[in-house]
C-alpha cells in the first residue's frame, strides 16, 4: 500500500510531494507485555524532488551557470547538486572531479593531460595558485578514491569538497566576468559623462618679488666723483 502526500515547508516553503510505502512482506514482530504478538509494517518515505541539501551559489539557477560559454560545466554541476539533495554521496564525489575536469578544459588545459598536470598547467596560467593547487589536488584525489577505491565520503567530507570546487570556478570564472560587465557598464557611463571644460587664462599682474628691490649695497652710493677724489688722495694717506 502507497500514500501520496503534497506537502509544502514551513519555513522555505519548498513544495514537494511524498510517499509512505508499506506492504505485507516487509514486517517486524515483538511481544506485548501479555505475550501477544505485535506486527508492525516497515513504512518507507520517499520525497520527490528531494529537498535541497545544499544552498546554490548566487551564480547558479535551474539552467545552469550565468556565465556565456560554460554550459558543459553548468550541466555538470546541476547534476552534482541533484546527487547532493538525493545524498548520493559517492556519485556527488566523482561528480566533483568530473566539474573540475570539464573546467580545467574550458580554461585552456589540455584534457588528456593528467589531473596533477592540469594542476601545475592552471598555475603556470595563472589561474590559480599554489594553495589552490593543494586544495584542488586533495578534490581529486577525494573523487579519485571514490571511483576507484569505492570511498563513501561523509556530509562534512562532501561540503569541504564543494567549498573548494565553488571557489574554483567563482575565482576563475565569475569574477573574470563580472571585472568584464563592469568595464563596459563603466565605459557606458563614461560616454554619457559631460566633458570637463578647459579653463580661460586670464591676463594676470604678478606680485614683485622680495629680490625685484634689492637693498642698496654701500658700493651702491659711489659715484665716479667720490671715485676720483679717493683716487687722489691716496698718495697723500701713503705718505
Amino acid at each position: 500500500m502507497t500514500e501520496w502526500y503534497l506537502l509544502e515547508c514551513r519555513g522555505c516553503e519548498h513544495v514537494f510531494a511524498q510517499t509512505i510505502s508499506s506492504n505485507s512482506e516487509d514486517v517486524d514482530y515483538s511481544y506485548g507485555r501479555g505475550g501477544e504478538t505485535i506486527t508492525d509494517y516497515l513504512e518507507v518515505t520517499k520525497t520527490w524532488p528531494a529537498q535541497t541539501k545544499r544552498k546554490r551559489p548566487d551564480w547558479m539557477s535551474g539552467v545552469g551557470i550565468h556565465i556565456e560559454g560554460t554550459g558543459p560545466l553548468g550541466e555538470s554541476l546541476l547534476e552534482l547538486y541533484g546527487a547532493l539533495d538525493s545524498e548520493l554521496n559517492t556519485l556527488a564525489a566523482i561528480g566533483m572531479r568530473t566539474s573540475f575536469d570539464i573546467a580545467s578544459e574550458l580554461l585552456g588545459i589540455d584534457p588528456n593531460l593528467s589531473f596533477q598536470a592540469k594542476l601545475k598547467g592552471l598555475v603556470d596560467a595563472g589561474h590559480i595558485g599554489s594553495v589552490d593547487q593543494t586544495r584542488l589536488g586533495a578534490l581529486v584525489d577525494a573523487g579519485s578514491a571514490s571511483v576507484h577505491r569505492g570511498w563513501k565520503p561523509g556530509a562534512d567530507d562532501l561540503n569541504t569538497m564543494m567549498d573548494v570546487l565553488e571557489q574554483f570556478i567563482h575565482d576563475a570564472f565569475v569574477t573574470p566576468a563580472l571585472k568584464k560587465r563592469l568595464d563596459a557598464k563603466v565605459a557606458m557611463m563614461n560616454a554619457f559623462v559631460p566633458v570637463r571644460p578647459t579653463k580661460q587664462r586670464t591676463g594676470r599682474t604678478r606680485a614683485p618679488s622680495l629680490d625685484s628691490n634689492p637693498t642698496p649695497s654701500i658700493d651702491s652710493h659711489i659715484t665716479p666723483e667720490l671715485t676720483q677724489v679717493a683716487a687722489a688722495d691716496l698718495p697723500e694717506i701713503a705718505k
